[in-house]
């Protein structure tokens, strides 16, 4: 080919590819995190593929096990609260704030005179100013956070629909697209593997160890409140997915349903929930299990162990929650996996250059 035929092509597919990149930009997010997706759960599609040997039924298994897993709770979740936000009385509601505050109050200052005066004046201050808070302001910006809320739950539905479309074609044809993009992409196969093994790794015992954490710290909450006469099911869902928040964790939920039974004067109950909260599902089955389910994921569920530090994870995981939000959680660690593997794959490339 001419030089001047290189240089048209060059132009003509930089032109082609920009106009694709802004035709399908409103889908990238959706095709990234189905692709994600599809890599966490590959191990569990081929054991299956080998068993009933139907690429189509077993990517329609795949998407209702994925459905009934990911995304029924937290349809569940939108339904059940915004139930609640049309039969919740406003008035009542207020009243109920009012009486909080006013008991706050009143505990906060039997509590102060036993300490100094210099700290007494500093709270003082502090309880003025919660004492000020108008309660009817907060309950009309909260309704009009439940609406923006509503709003955008559309777009959450319609994201969720093209994500299950996506993962299915990444399930069916992804045997056909592998093999294809890894004749484009400039590397040798073993190193194009390995790339592939560290962040599919990465990827899968982030998905794995966070479904088994949800459920089981879920679980555990919510048998808990089977106890108390409030909806378990709600709140074992609420606390599966709170769980997933890094530092506070399921404190999202437990810390308001202690707080509610001081609130009817329900002492022993608020402490056990506490108590039961901090040292049987934070300590040991979150803190304590949780390595546990790593291990067995990285030695058993995986081909390749992965070879980036947990702590490393954790700050990634943290990270993808701040920048992209709920989905953070799987884009954060597989971001952060695919840099350092492409990092090892530049350290083969130029080590040989430095021993010459």
């Amino acid at each position: 080919m001419r030089s001047s035929g290189i240089y048209f092509f060059l132009i003509a597919f930089t032109l082609t590819f920009l106009a694709l990149f802004k035709l399908y930009m409103p889908f990238l997010m959706n095709l990234l995190i189905a692709f994600l997706l599809f890599i966490a759960t590959q191990n569990i599609y081929c054991a299956l593929l080998k068993r009933f040997k139907s690429p189509l039924l077993v990517s329609t298994l795949m998407l209702i096990f994925l459905i009934t897993l990911c995304f029924v709770p937290i349809f569940y979740i939108l339904l059940s609260l915004a139930n609640m936000a049309t039969n919740l009385d406003l008035g009542n509601f207020q009243n109920f704030l009012l009486d909080i505050q006013t008991r706050l109050t009143l505990f906060s200052k039997d509590l102060l005179s036993y300490l100094p005066a210099t700290i007494q004046n500093e709270a003082n201050a502090l309880l003025e100013q919660f004492h000020a808070i108008k309660w009817g302001d907060v309950v009309k910006q909260g309704i009009n956070l439940i609406a923006k809320a509503s709003k955008n739950s559309f777009y959450f539905v319609s994201d969720t629909l093209f994500i299950l479309v996506f993962l299915f074609f990444f399930y069916y044809y992804g045997n056909a697209l592998g093999h294809y993009f890894l004749e484009l992409i400039p590397f040798d196969h073993a190193q194009t593997q390995s790339l592939y093994n560290e962040v599919s790794a990465v990827i899968s015992v982030v998905f794995y160890s966070s479904i088994f954490s949800m459920f089981l710290q879920g679980a555990l909450f919510g048998i808990l409140m089977l106890f108390y006469g409030y909806n378990a099911y709600l709140l074992a869902v609420l606390y599966g997915f709170a769980s997933l928040v890094p530092v506070v964790g399921g404190t999202l939920v437990w810390l308001p349903i202690a707080g509610y039974e001081l609130y009817l004067g329900n002492y022993a109950n608020a402490i056990i929930i506490a108590l039961y909260s901090i040292i049987i599902i934070a300590t040991l089955a979150d803190n304590g299990v949780k390595p546990f389910i790593i291990t067995f994921i990285n030695h058993v569920l995986i081909k390749t162990p992965i070879q980036i530090n947990e702590m490393l994870i954790f700050f990634a995981i943290i990270a993808g929650l701040t920048s992209f939000g709920f989905w953070g959680i799987v884009l954060g660690p597989a971001i952060t996996a695919l840099f350092i593997a492409l990092l090892r794959i530049y350290k083969t490339l130029v080590q040989p250059h430095k021993t010459k």
